[in-house]
C-alpha cells in the first residue's frame, strides 16, 4: 500500500529561486511507493496550519521543503501524531538537516526520502514553545 506523502514548500526560504522545486520532487519520488501533494507557504505561520491538516487527515509523512524556520514550523504541529517529518533542506542554514546527514543537494534529499526510515526524535521547549534546531 502507498504511503501519503505532502511536501510543504516554503518559496522565500534561503537564497535561490525555488520555481522548479515541485518539478524536480515529482521528477526524484517514488511513485510506486507514495502518493504525494504539494502545497507552497503562503505567509509565516502557514506551514504549521498545512501540517496540521495533513496529520489530521492521515498523511504519514509531512516534508519541510524549506531551511531550519520553516522545519520548526512544520515538525511542532507533527508532535504526537502518526505523521512523521521529512527534511529537504533549502534554507541557508539547514542546520537540523545537517545535523541528520541529510544531503543538501536537493535531488539527493528527495532520494534519501525515498529509502529513509522513520526514527524517533526528541524537541526542546523554551516558554512552552517547542524548537527542532
Amino acid at each position: 500500500m502507498k504511503k501519503k506523502i505532502v511536501f510543504i514548500i516554503n518559496p522565500i526560504s534561503g537564497t535561490s529561486k525555488k520555481d522548479n522545486i515541485a518539478e524536480t520532487i515529482r521528477e526524484e519520488i517514488d511513485f510506486e511507493k507514495f502518493d504525494i501533494e504539494i502545497e507552497f507557504t503562503k505567509h509565516k505561520g502557514h506551514g504549521t496550519q498545512l501540517a496540521n491538516k495533513y496529520a489530521e487527515n492521515g498523511f504519514n509523512y509531512v516534508v519541510a521543503v524549506g531551511g531550519d524556520g520553516t522545519v520548526n514550523e512544520v515538525a511542532k504541529e507533527l508532535i504526537h501524531t502518526n505523521a512523521s517529518l521529512g527534511i529537504v533542506p533549502i534554507g541557508s542554514g539547514n542546520g537540523l538537516a545537517r545535523h541528520l546527514g541529510i544531503p543538501m543537494n536537493t535531488r539527493k534529499a528527495i532520494e534519501f526520502l525515498n529509502h529513509s526510515e522513520t526514527i524517533l526524535m526528541d524537541y526542546g521547549l523554551v516558554n512552552n514553545q517547542p524548537f527542532f534546531c
